[in-house]
């Protein structure tokens, strides 16, 4: 009876041993994996040039369309597409009328807090500056540069809720090179 009962706890305990190797093999935890693929948002705000003389405002109008995929748990990487409206009456070094508008694509780490989730992105994108200049000429610039920004995501139900968007954005354009914009909206998870 002994011997019957040492090998059914020897059996459990080989068992019991692989199981915990299957665990800590696994590719990620259940709480790690993410229940959505793609992340969609629309947000508005503020942004402007920091280096721009006159110009270097950042209380300006923008906006900003995103979309992500995710490509590992808590890793994810989105394309965003954004304009910056310059002020009418005050020229951004010696444009009128300028509008930045960019487009960046950046590898996202994501991480949860108590009722929200972070993230961190870096990222290069195409910029483009448009405007007039003095004597009413239509003028144009762009140039590839860097995106880095932090995020924030306050869900409301499990697959929408708000989004909160603070970057910096580095060009080489001729009229200023430093931008930053701080913008909030709503975001879909599907």
């Amino acid at each position: 009876m002994n011997r019957i009962l040492s090998s059914h706890r020897f059996r459990a305990s080989i068992l019991g041993a692989a199981a915990l190797a299957a665990l800590l093999a696994a590719p990620g935890d259940a709480s790690a994996q993410q229940l959505y693929t793609f992340t969609v948002s629309a947000s508005a705000g503020f942004g402007g040039s920091l280096d721009a003389n006159p110009g270097d405002e950042i209380t300006l109008g923008s906006y900003q369309f995103a979309a992500a995929i995710v490509t590992e748990p808590r890793t994810l990487v989105g394309v965003r597409i954004g304009r910056i409206g310059f002020d009418d009456d005050e020229p951004l070094e010696s444009l009128f009328n300028a509008d930045l508008t960019y487009l960046t694509l950046a590898g996202e780490y994501k991480f949860d807090q108590t009722f929200y989730e972070g993230g961190m992105y870096v990222g290069f994108g195409g910029y483009r500056l448009e405007g007039t200049d003095a004597a009413g000429s239509d003028q144009d610039d762009t140039s590839f540069g860097l995106a880095v920004g932090v995020t924030g995501e306050f869900p409301i139900t499990r697959r929408f809720g708000v989004v909160v968007d603070i970057a910096g954005h580095l060009t080489d354009l001729d009229q200023a090179q430093i931008f930053a914009t701080g913008q909030a909206g709503l975001f879909f998870r599907f």
